[in-house]
């Protein structure tokens, strides 16, 4: 049986907090032994757990490498989020792929809930334009999948989240806009976590590795700038501007 680290330190400091309590009850010589001991011992958990609780913030300063992407973590962190920026040719929550059915709901339930709450700021959503050459090219690249198809079933899903914030003040908090050239990277960022990634000839990005890290990194600077840079792009309109082939279909629940 595997032993967990907190449950040794639980063990500890419970030891520690005995032994402390011990020594109001010993004699002069013996409170000095138990009462060091326990002082020591519970200094050495409060130390652990300080460093357990830093020591992933302080490996992702200069960012780390991950396998793949968890869309309803991303969903759980745009929960505690203010702000949120995503930058793709698509992502497969949004589309109607039945094997994407719970990152769907989770994440469009995510962004509505976010857009109703007066603390979020904003939901800068950047997708690559479904009429434009590099979105040819990209589908040119993912033989594995009908793109172009994908790509219009996101916008579509996006078309009624805005119908259904339309009318107050979460309708502004929520932005999508897109773009005509080939994207430089996938991001997905909350505040100021980020993660990204590259893309492959017949691989998702949510299947290949991400480098994740913190915004105030070096890298950090890097991509809000590139982005900021797609964003303000004279050839990226925003969702509006972009007709869909075919009327909108009626609201689903999650959609």
């Amino acid at each position: 049986m595997r032993i967990r680290p907190w449950y040794v330190i639980v063990c500890v400091a419970t030891i520690s907090v005995v032994l402390i309590g011990l020594s109001y009850a010993a004699n002069e010589r013996a409170k000095e032994i138990l009462l060091g001991l326990g002082l020591n011992l519970l200094s050495s958990v409060v130390f652990f757990v300080l460093l357990e609780l830093y020591w992933e913030r302080i490996k992702l300063v200069n960012g780390k490498e991950v396998s793949g992407f968890d869309y309803l973590t991303f969903s759980r962190n745009i929960d505690r989020s203010s702000r949120v920026r995503v930058l793709a040719t698509f992502i497969y929550p949004l589309t109607d792929r039945p094997d994407y059915a719970a990152e769907r709901l989770a994440l469009v339930k995510a962004l509505e809930d976010a857009a109703r709450r007066p603390s979020f700021v904003a939901a800068q959503l950047l997708f690559l334009h479904p009429a434009s050459l590099a979105a040819q090219l990209r589908a040119g690249e993912r033989k594995d999948d009908t793109i172009i198809r994908r790509m219009e079933e996101g916008l579509a899903t996006l078309r009624a989240l805005g119908r259904r914030l339309e009318g107050g003040p979460a309708a502004g908090r929520i932005e999508v806009r897109l773009f005509s050239r080939s994207p430089p990277f996938a991001l997905f960022q909350t505040d100021n976590f980020a993660s990204l990634s590259f893309y492959y000839r017949d691989r998702p990005i949510s299947e290949v590795t991400r480098y994740e890290f913190f915004t105030d990194a070096p890298i950090g600077t890097f991509v809000e700038k590139t982005f900021d840079d797609l964003w303000t792009d004279e050839r990226t309109v925003p969702l509006g501007d972009c007709v869909p082939d075919s009327p909108p279909a009626e609201d689903r629940t999650g959609a």
